[in-house]
């Protein structure tokens, strides 16, 4: 599924799609350049997920504005992880994230995965609380060491 699409209440026309030709993977760079990697000065070090097979990467759109970056890795046992989940500033509270998040975990049920995890930062986890997530061991198969600050979260996909 390269494209969702949907309407929602007091949003317009938006659209998220799955990062397949340069446009989006340069609103992926942008994202993860403007939240998470340019503020520390360094130079973004997964781009290698770009081209992984068990990540994947959507962008959010509002008409023809981006306004939002999702990577997804994809784990063998029927789980997945949100990896970054990111909406403008100036979108944020107007319902984008959580469309953004819905839109997600439609796609990932697409797939077969049972479960959604994240490691929530204080400031993030009460949207993850709002939109159905519980605490739940993360378990990172790959055995990446958690910030201990973060907060394990995750939602069983049914």
């Amino acid at each position: 599924m390269e494209e969702i699409n949907t309407k929602a209440t007091n949003l317009n026309s938006i659209q998220m799609l799955k990062c397949i030709n340069e446009k989006e993977w340069g609103n992926a760079r942008y994202f993860r350049n403007k939240y998470f990697f340019g503020p520390y000065g360094i130079k973004d070090p997964y781009e290698w997920t770009f081209s992984h097979g068990s990540h994947a990467h959507f962008v959010l759109y509002e008409e023809n504005e981006i306004i939002g970056y999702t990577h997804i890795q994809l784990w063998l046992d029927k789980r997945a992880a949100i990896r970054i989940i990111i909406v403008e500033e100036n979108k944020r509270k107007q319902k984008a994230g959580s469309l953004c998040l819905n839109l997600i975990e439609v796609w990932l049920k697409s797939l077969g995965i049972k479960s959604i995890h994240v490691e929530s930062r204080q400031a993030s986890l009460s949207f993850y609380l709002k939109n159905g997530y519980t605490e739940m061991p993360f378990d990172d198969p790959e055995g990446h060491e958690s910030d201990p600050s973060d907060i394990p979260v995750g939602k069983v996909l049914s």
